[in-house]
């Protein structure tokens, strides 16, 4: 019975690891302009989903924290897919649909909340909830709205979007109610996940100050913008620096920050890069390999916590933050024309200077995953 179960799981994680691939496959053909053979891919996805929680019943069978993070993953690339198809409609039209950037704010919510109110969960012991009627049609919701998007079907749009944003509060209330009608769960957030918090709640609004004249092209935003996009940026580096130095010195350190603090980290670090494909300051592939990188070290990380091991920080984890916030922050001082400007040459150097430095970052974040999974051999002989 044992090994069956074993079976019936592996092939879970592998239909899930599948369903993963398409969403990456839609997102490519959204930024190559193939929207109906990416309305194809969300078609298979759908299907793939439902085999997954109905047939395969993926989430009786699987361990939790495998469980909270193949969701995790799965909301992500349904947010990467909406906001694709937000900044797509944003370059090919004068009119933007303000209601779909607010499903992607709604959509990006939820994942959050859930992700927070589970790892509260698992924190305790106490056993993870089935997914319930709400979540699933807020998925099957999301997903059938993403193909009305890349077909441009605007007679149902709308009342698409409207529907998924329903859906999404009804299965968020209904975690909610379940969450906190157990008085053991009403704990107090500590000031350093506070400030961890602070840098997924103002990560949506980043994309807002990106392309507030609803503009791909950066260099057409508004100084000002341009401005508070670099202030932001900089209040992410320093809210990730102060969050550990202040868990550490008032004795906080939890189970939470720590799988919170990588989250909020690749969460704003993300959506930055996506700005910066989508008015060219980086191309696509950079992009995805950085992301193939850090999702396969969350996964990695996840195993390990599954089998009770500890995977501690690397020094090129650190160099890989600190040069991916470094990096950021020069592209981001180079679109201010005055500061171009004071430095002498600069200005010839400013065409390549972002695809260069992007470059650079790509490198030691490859770098920094090999690294990973080099020095983490014992955790992965558990499972190969």
């Amino acid at each position: 019975m044992t090994e069956k179960r074993d079976d019936v799981r592996l092939r879970s994680r592998i239909w899930s690891i599948l369903r993963a691939l398409i969403f990456i496959c839609v997102i490519y053909f959204i930024w190559i302009g193939m929207a109906k053979t990416a309305s194809a891919f969300v078609l298979i996805a759908l299907i793939m989903g439902w085999v997954n929680l109905y047939q395969l019943r993926s989430q009786e069978i699987e361990k939790p924290y495998y469980r909270l993070w193949l969701n995790v993953v799965d909301g992500l690339l349904q947010f990467s897919v909406m906001t694709s198809i937000f900044i797509r409609d944003i370059y090919n039209s004068e009119s933007v649909e303000k209601l779909l950037g607010i499903g992607c704010v709604f959509i990006l919510a939820r994942l959050i909340a859930h992700t927070l109110f589970s790892l509260g969960v698992l924190r305790e012991g106490k056993k993870l909830p089935q997914k319930r009627r709400w979540s699933k049609l807020a998925n099957l919701a999301t997903t059938i709205t993403m193909g009305v998007y890349l077909l441009n079907l605007e007679d149902y749009q709308q009342i698409c979007m409207v529907a998924t944003i329903l859906l999404i509060l009804a299965s968020t209330v209904a975690y909610a109610y379940w969450y906190y009608r157990d008085p053991s769960h009403r704990k107090p957030l500590s000031i350093a996940s506070q400030l961890t918090m602070s840098r997924i709640v103002l990560t949506p609004f980043f994309l807002w100050v990106f392309f507030y004249d609803n503009d791909l092209d950066y260099s057409n935003n508004s100084l000002v913008f341009k401005v508070l996009a670099l202030l932001m940026v900089l209040g992410f580096m320093l809210t990730d620096f102060l969050d550990g130095k202040l868990a550490r010195a008032m004795g906080e350190v939890s189970t939470l920050g720590k799988y919170l603090d990588p989250f909020s980290d690749k969460i704003s670090n993300m959506t930055i890069f996506m700005c910066f494909i989508a008015t060219g300051y980086a191309p696509v592939w950079m992009v995805a390999l950085i992301y193939f990188r850090e999702s396969s070290v969350e996964t990695l990380r996840t195993l390990a916590a599954s089998e009770g091991l500890i995977m501690p920080a690397r020094k090129s984890g650190k160099w890989k933050t600190a040069l991916q916030g470094i990096g950021i922050v020069a592209i981001l001082l180079g679109a201010i024309e005055p500061i171009r400007a004071l430095i002498p040459g600069f200005e010839n150097i400013w065409s390549v200077f972002p695809m260069a430095v992007m470059g650079v970052i790509t490198a030691i974040t490859l770098i920094s995953g090999i690294d990973y999974f080099y020095s983490s051999k014992h955790i992965l002989k558990k499972f190969v």
